[in-house]
């Protein structure tokens, strides 16, 4: 049976698929991609759950976003993936996209290698401890409706793709993990989470400084009570620094890649990622 295009009635059995091979997405992550951009998924044996999956996001002409490329364990090596990672290269080259991105774990970056995506840089998922070192010197405070054009900005010039509906449905899923950085009135850093289906999760992180980050992360763990992943970016090592000593770990590692153009916006701003199934 091939692939077919996933609706809002595949949305639980979509979920369970995370589920299954261990990831961290919910029903409203999977309607994020059809909202923003279209999925597909292949049916087997199991109607409770799709056998394997793959989706994408377009942020406008500059950058377009693969990811949730899964395959039930006993269904892999039978060219499922590549079947699916195929339908999404070619609809968005289709569609004229400058750069495809995606986040990689260690074993598909040997496979996205050769399908011709290079390495931009790496990030780690760390596990945050409970309560974070508060920062001194740094005004931070919960955000505000009246902030959203100041954080899509900062978004825009760090990430370099437009996803307003993506970042204010994160913060309206977990309110109280968004924060920003507030000088003379004006927004010098944020940052957003989200619910998961095993742990929420902070980021995206936005800071042009190792202190505004500091303080603005201090703020967002410490409100969420239990475990907090967060996807931290290598060009961060400060901040990686500064964690380590408060005892958070690094649990895992990707690595962003990409097909065609170089990544648009400036990651030196952009210290943590919304996830490496969203950028």
């Amino acid at each position: 049976m091939p692939p077919r295009a996933l609706t809002a009635a595949d949305l639980p059995r979509a979920e369970a698929l995370s589920a299954l091979i261990g990831w961290n997405q919910t029903q409203a992550d999977w309607a994020a991609f059809l909202a923003a951009g279209q999925a597909q998924g292949l049916d087997e044996a199991d109607p409770a759950c799709l056998s394997a999956s793959a989706a994408t996001i377009n942020y406008g002409p500059d950058l377009a976003w693969i990811a949730m490329v899964l395959v039930r364990p006993e269904l892999r090596r039978q060219g499922h993936a590549s079947r699916l990672m195929h339908w999404a290269v070619e609809s968005l080259k289709a569609a004229g996209v400058g750069c495809l991105a995606l986040d990689a774990t260690p074993a598909g970056r040997e496979v996205y290698a050769r399908m011709g995506f290079r390495d931009a840089w790496g990030l780690a998922r760390w596990l945050l401890p409970s309560p974070l070192a508060m920062q001194p010197g740094v005004a931070v405070r919960p955000l505000r409706a009246a902030d959203w054009p100041a954080v899509l900005a900062l978004d825009l010039a760090a990430f370099g793709g437009p996803r307003p509906a993506l970042l204010q449905g994160f913060a309206a899923r977990l309110p109280q993990a968004a924060w920003v950085a507030e000088e003379a009135g004006r927004i010098t850093g944020a940052i957003l989470g989200r619910d998961g289906l095993r742990t929420p999760g902070l980021g995206p992180l936005w800071a042009a400084d190792t202190a505004t980050a500091q303080a603005l992360l201090a703020a967002a763990r410490n409100a969420l009570p239990g475990a907090v992943i967060l996807d931290l970016c290598d060009h961060a090592p400060a901040v990686a620094a500064w964690l380590t000593a408060q005892g958070a770990a690094p649990q895992r590692s990707f690595t962003r890649m990409v097909l065609g153009a170089d990544l648009p916006g400036d990651a030196q701003i952009y210290l943590a990622a919304a996830g490496p199934e969203f950028g």
